[in-house]
């Protein structure tokens, strides 16, 4: 029963991930987003990228380090430290419940 129980709040922690994500692709303006579809969908190099669309190597590498760099930020805000419960994830000054 309670490898369900954690079965399920892990899948439900799952899709909280995944629909943050689909968000946070939405919001991107539609250049960035077909910039990181030919690098990381197509398999582009980002020289190869950076000439279909007619910009320079260094605007692409800009935006895939920003847009990584958000990405990893939302992920590390969604899910606890390895080890530890949500609980003890609120850190050492956090108040706890009597039991």
């Amino acid at each position: 029963m309670l490898r369900r129980a954690t079965a399920a709040r892990a899948a439900r922690r799952g899709a909280s991930v995944s629909a943050r994500l689909r968000d946070c692709w939405d919001r991107l303006p539609a250049r960035e987003r077909l910039m990181l579809a030919l690098l990381f969908y197509e398999g582009l190099t980002p020289t190869e990228a950076a000439v279909a669309m007619g910009c320079s190597t260094r605007e692409i590498r800009r935006v895939i380090e920003s847009r990584l760099m958000r990405v990893r930020t939302l992920v590390r805000r969604l899910r606890p430290a390895p080890g530890r419960s949500r609980r003890s994830a609120a850190g050492p000054g956090a108040r706890r419940r009597a039991a």
